[in-house]
């Protein structure tokens, strides 16, 4: 919380290095597309697409601490605050394809919870961040009772990931950060979002997509996302997470 900002100043809209410390001088291009549908799902209970980072890169050296640092004062500054994955509970109002619905994202420490609400469905994912596993699913119907399982049946828990990380995940940051770089009217600056939360927001439009927005709170939560006439607006931000909140819906089978 606190006083909203005046406008920020972009030093640079070159994004050089996106997600790891040490940049380059190669300026990184917009994607084509606007929005890539989510990857088919791999059957498995292996956590490959998420809104979390990935919890093991291969890489044996010690990862460096964030250099994050808030208001970001360019692109780069906004995903380095957005790489830094706070534990807490962020939800969203949603719209994909045409769709609304909602999303919650919640992390503590090696515990995630993802849940997605789409067409009267909401599938609750609980996932294993150290191990990069699926640990269980919860699938609710409109009014109908939850049905929880240890495995991931019919891919729903994957797809649910996978539709999270499309909307709210570090490349979704990444992608519209970038295609604000080759937008005219682009602007980075302190809003209050998500009922008083300080962000640093990074704004522009795109011809043929429209508005482009990405907002990241001092920590890293994830604010809005915005790339068209798909969104993520997030209404409740909160650092404190609820140890029932990790838990399925009921036990699983």
């Amino acid at each position: 919380m606190g006083t909203v900002r005046g406008p920020g100043r972009i030093a640079t809209l070159a994004l050089a290095c996106l997600v790891v410390a040490g940049c380059g001088t190669t300026r990184t291009e917009p994607p084509d597309t606007a929005v890539e549908p989510p990857p088919p799902a791999t059957g498995e209970n292996a956590v490959t697409i998420s809104p979390f980072e990935d919890p093991g890169d291969g890489r044996d050296e010690p990862v460096e601490p964030s250099r994050a640092v808030f208001p970001a004062e360019d692109p780069q500054g906004l995903l380095d605050l957005a790489a830094q994955h706070p534990d807490g509970k962020v939800a969203y109002e949603t719209m994909l394809d045409g769709q609304a619905g909602e999303l919650v994202v919640i992390r503590a420490g090696t515990a995630g919870v993802v849940a997605v609400s789409r067409d009267d469905r909401t599938v609750r994912v609980g996932v294993d961040l150290e191990e990069a596993s699926i640990l269980w699913v919860c699938v609710t119907e409109g009014a109908g009772e939850a049905r929880c399982r240890n495995e991931d049946k019919d891919d729903a828990g994957s797809s649910a990931l996978a539709t999270a990380a499309l909307l709210v995940g570090e490349d979704r940051v990444r992608q519209i950060a970038t295609r604000v770089t080759a937008a005219p009217d682009a602007n980075l600056e302190v809003e209050a979002r998500a009922g008083g939360v300080d962000a640093s927001c990074l704004t522009g439009t795109s011809p043929g997509i429209g508005d482009l927005r990405v907002c990241v709170s001092p920590s890293g939560f994830v604010t809005d996302t915005e790339e068209g006439p798909t969104r993520a607006v997030a209404y409740e931000v909160t650092d404190v997470v609820d140890p029932l909140a990790l838990q399925p819906t009921k036990a699983p089978t």
